[in-house]
């Protein structure tokens, strides 16, 4: 299950009342860009003082893109100067993360030195030296980013602008495959200023916006050096698993013999992942539940496309070694056949099952090659060894040369359809091959 964390207005700002950046930090956004410490070909933290921007952009061919931010036909209707600086951002950020170089998103805010403004700016360009570390090129050669609003109201004396993000991306390394997303929650609170409206804060439900508030939250330290170390750790893993698809692509990839009583029925399991997936809109499967306000639905959207593909349900053992949905209570007891067990919806608690289960049921092989995979094969992402979110692998892509060269994936929370693996913002990835069933003794 995908982390979703609930704010109150009130508690976050108690929580941002500190001293945080210092003068370093200030002088860096009164040139117009945060620094978050890293050089353009290193993994490792430096403490130069030029930006990601300043630092990505020398020399840069990077190919300019044309994106459309259009407004979603919605029950809330938002008036044009509030709109202004919301489509400004959205703007912004995707002018950034089509080219893959830093833009200045902290002058949109009231306080441009604030940490709620300095957390915007970082999550991008941390999303940016992530994808520009990867081997494929991340880059957009279009996209396009439609905003749902949701509801207006007002407190506080700001206005505050709930609304949900979709996009259409098509990446420069598979320029012909159309990419979704859907169902990205954003909250913006915004002030009246003498020149209009502006962003006094503005909040993400996406994974590296979440990852890098709650560290700076959860930490004592400067934001800035949490920034720096998560930072150091995801690339620091990119190159490892850089490594690992090497290995994997000069062996000439890895072969299984299936020796379970029964196959697994991949392309019907992501046919099923395709159908409760949308571009724009959220679709949820309402007989098996739904977990989005409760940690996320991702490992239920999974278990149900593995269900879909012929793995039967499990309720062999206890609990903890069951893998089942019947029903919302939890079965304590041994072999009923009624009750959700936490291997349906929690990720590492499905990782368990898929390593640990003998006899009757999946049968799933989990330490092999990440890269190792095939359609209809599980991925998890993590962070720091805490395993955060499951997709479904919905095809291999691989080079001119046939060597492996990414997944494209589906998922729940967020809703992804053939989204590239390597460009999400969780590093940590682990593989679950799917090879059939068993019927046990």
């Amino acid at each position: 299950m995908k982390r979703v964390m609930k704010r109150s207005k009130k508690s976050i700002k108690r929580k941002r009342r500190r001293t945080m950046i210092g003068l370093v930090l200030m002088s860096l956004m009164a040139m117009g860009v945060v620094c978050v410490g890293v050089m353009a070909n290193s993994y490792s933290i430096t403490t130069s003082t030029e930006s990601i921007f300043e630092a990505k952009n020398k020399n840069s061919d990077a190919k300019k893109v044309g994106g459309d931010i259009i407004i979603r036909d919605s029950d809330e209707t938002l008036d044009d100067a509030m709109l202004e600086p919301i489509r400004d951002y959205f703007k912004t950020y995707f002018k950034a993360l089509a080219n893959l170089e830093s833009e200045d998103i902290t002058a949109m805010f009231v306080d441009s030195f604030s940490e709620n403004a300095w957390i915007n700016q970082a999550s991008m360009d941390y999303l940016i030296q992530l994808r520009q570390s990867q081997s494929n090129d991340l880059k957009m050669t279009d996209y396009q980013c439609g905003l749902t609003v949701t509801s207006i109201s007002e407190g506080y004396g700001e206005i505050e602008v709930v609304l949900v993000e979709d996009h259409h991306i098509n990446f420069a390394f598979i320029s012909n495959v159309d990419s979704y997303s859907s169902g990205i929650a954003h909250t913006f609170y915004l002030s009246e200023t003498k020149d209009g409206y502006a962003i006094s804060e503005h909040y993400k439900e996406e994974d590296s916006f979440l990852m890098l508030e709650e560290a700076i939250a959860d930490s004592d330290e400067n934001p800035q050096d949490v920034a720096d170390q998560l930072l150091g750790e995801a690339l620091a893993v990119i190159e490892e698993l850089s490594r690992e698809k090497d290995d994997f692509n000069m062996e000439n990839g890895d072969s299984w013999t299936n020796s379970t009583d029964h196959s697994y029925d991949a392309e019907a399991a992501v046919d099923y992942a395709m159908t409760w997936v949308d571009p724009i809109e959220v679709l949820r499967n309402e007989d098996y539940g739904v977990y989005d306000n409760y940690g996320g639905n991702c490992n239920n959207y999974i278990s149900q496309a593995l269900f879909a593909g012929g793995i039967p349900m499990d309720s062999d053992g206890y609990n903890n070694t069951q893998w089942k949905w019947y029903g919302e209570e939890v079965d304590d007891e041994d072999g009923s056949d009624w009750g959700r067990s936490p291997a349906w919806t929690g990720v590492a608690e499905f990782y368990t099952y898929a390593s640990e289960n003998e006899g009757y049921g999946l049968a799933a092989l989990v330490d092999e090659n990440v890269f190792s995979g095939s359609m209809g094969d599980v991925l998890q992402y993590g962070h720091n060894g805490d395993w955060l979110h499951s997709v479904i692998i919905s095809d291999v892509i691989n080079d001119d040369d046939g060597n492996m060269a990414d997944y494209l994936i589906n998922s729940n929370t967020t809703d992804r359809i053939n989204y590239p693996a390597s460009a999400y913002g969780y590093s940590e990835l682990r593989l679950i091959k799917v090879l059939g069933w068993n019927d046990g003794d």
